[in-house]
């Protein structure tokens, strides 16, 4: 079966998502699967259509071994182009001539076959999605309704594929890109000045947001901040990365698709080298980081708006957050308890307690794992000494996140792995947060951003639901930094804002 190389990140992520599910499990029900992509005549001959196939082709093309991508005659160069695409994404791939379940893009022609259709298509902010019949694809230049409504098809494909009878499909939907809601809103023209933003994380949820962002027909700077590189493990979720992109650097992978009106700007930095060497004056900033400490630091720098969005098994969401009158970005993430040092989970997860100071200083130095801490580690677990060693001289976080949590040093579902610190998203639902997190940008640069503290949630294994969207007040126990005297004053100078 021609399944990619990082095929393992994927098994993860889809057996942390599907009770009872491990890599033998997701395996099998991969085998015989054949995803066929429909584009109709309207999709492939306008600027929705062409950026719902490609974000499709990004998606599908990491997961399932075997596509069918089909098109009337009048437009082969789409199908030809997507089936190029999904060859530098996994060479491995395979393509056969007929369907097992389909994805219909646009004003698609009937089938004879018996397989299920999923029918996708937008309307500038809206995303549709049904099982009944076709969905058409408007001809205007908002790549945010195209971009959900690919997200959503694969969502949709992930439960029917893995959940068979039991999958809870999307009916006849329509999602409101613009308002966070099901049903269908407003669709405002992206005209004018994106602005200047700052996205900080270039990994999986930055890639989506920079996937939208790189097509807007808005001017505008992105400054991409991130000090990482792309390893094989990444490629499972990265959806504008290309296996050719391994041992790259996120930031300079993303700014090569900002070919139009919206230009980038790369940082190998994190976002402490960043503010140092840049100052903290950054007005606008779109989170997409890993954990609760970083988030707290890219808000104690006090950009005037700013957005965060996040992954959980089975879950994602998006915030947008009012410093002065309503829950910062802290305010999510403040600890209900005493922590334990990452050092203490990884030398714990390593079973090697007794190393903890050795472990401490290479977290802190940076420098890669010796030979004797893999021996001790290889003894400690019962591990052969020949599954760590790809791993001597790389970072210590590197052996604990790809190693253990993602699978590739302790088979998943092995009895005595260690608690899941890490979560592996599945590539939609990484996609779609990343999504909605350019949205918010686009929506205040237009100034239709709704006041307040606002939060979406959306559950990738279910049907959209009702009322997604909510409010949220600050953290209530009043320890938090926005409902410090110090930090507000400071917020206030900094914005000239009167009490």
């Amino acid at each position: 079966m021609a399944l990619a190389d990082y095929y393992a990140r994927n098994a993860l992520a889809a057996s942390q998502v599907l009770a009872g599910f491990d890599e033998q499990r997701v395996r099998a029900a991969l085998e015989g699967v054949r995803v066929g992509v429909a584009i109709g005549t309207d999709a492939a001959d306008c600027p929705e259509g062409l950026a719902l196939v490609d974000l499709l082709i990004r998606l599908l093309a990491r997961l399932y071994p075997t596509l069918v991508v089909s098109c009337e005659a009048i437009a082969r160069s789409v199908a030809d182009d997507a089936m190029s695409l999904a060859r530098h994404i996994n060479p491995n791939v395979e393509f056969a001539s007929e369907p097992t379940v389909e994805i219909a893009i646009g004003m698609v022609l009937p089938t004879a076959g018996g397989w299920p259709r999923i029918f996708v298509g937008s309307e500038g902010w809206n995303a549709m999605v049904a099982t009944t019949s076709p969905r058409p694809v408007r001809a205007s230049e908002n790549p945010l309704g195209a971009g959900v409504a690919a997200c959503l098809a694969a969502a949709n494909l992930f439960r029917l594929v893995f959940l068979g009878d039991k999958a809870q499909l999307d009916g006849d939907t329509t999602f409101s890109v613009l308002e966070g809601e099901s049903r269908p809103g407003g669709d405002p023209p992206l005209a004018g000045s994106f602005g200047e933003v700052v996205l900080v994380g270039a990994g999986a949820i930055g890639n989506a947001a920079a996937w939208a962002l790189s097509r807007l027909p808005m001017k505008g700077v992105l400054r991409l901040v991130d000090p990482e590189t792309i390893d094989l493990g990444n490629l499972q979720r990265y959806v504008l990365c290309e296996r050719g992109d391994e041992n790259g650097t996120k930031v300079e992978a993303l700014s090569r698709h900002f070919t139009g009106n919206v230009r980038a700007v790369p940082h190998a930095q994190d976002l402490a080298g960043f503010v140092a060497t840049n100052g903290y004056g950054w007005l606008r900033m779109l989170l997409g980081l890993d954990s609760a400490r970083d988030r707290r630091a890219a808000q104690a720098s006090l950009p005037r708006w700013v957005a965060n969005a996040w992954t959980q098994p089975g879950d994602l969401g998006v915030s947008i957050h009012d410093f002065i009158q309503g829950a910062c970005v802290a305010c999510l993430y403040l600890p209900e308890g005493a922590l334990e040092n990452e050092d203490a989970i990884i030398a714990s997860s390593f079973g090697v307690p007794e190393r903890l100071m050795q472990i401490r200083v290479l977290l802190y130095k940076g420098q890669g794992i010796p030979r004797d801490l893999l021996d001790a580690i290889a003894t400690a677990r019962t591990i052969p000494i020949d599954r760590l060693l790809p791993f001597e001289g790389r970072p210590v976080r590197s052996l604990y996140t790809e190693g253990f949590c993602g699978g590739a040093v302790i088979p998943i579902g092995a009895a005595g792995v260690p608690r899941q610190d890490v979560h592996v998203p599945l590539a939609h639902q990484s996609a779609l947060a990343g999504l909605l997190l350019a949205a918010t940008a686009v929506r205040e640069a237009l100034g239709v951003s709704q006041p307040g503290t606002l939060i979406t949630r959306i559950d990738v294994l279910r049907g959209l639901g009702l009322s997604l969207t909510q409010p949220a007040a600050k953290d209530p126990r009043g320890i938090c930094i926005c409902q410090d005297a110090d930090y507000q004053e400071l917020y206030r100078r900094k914005y000239q804002q009167e009490t």
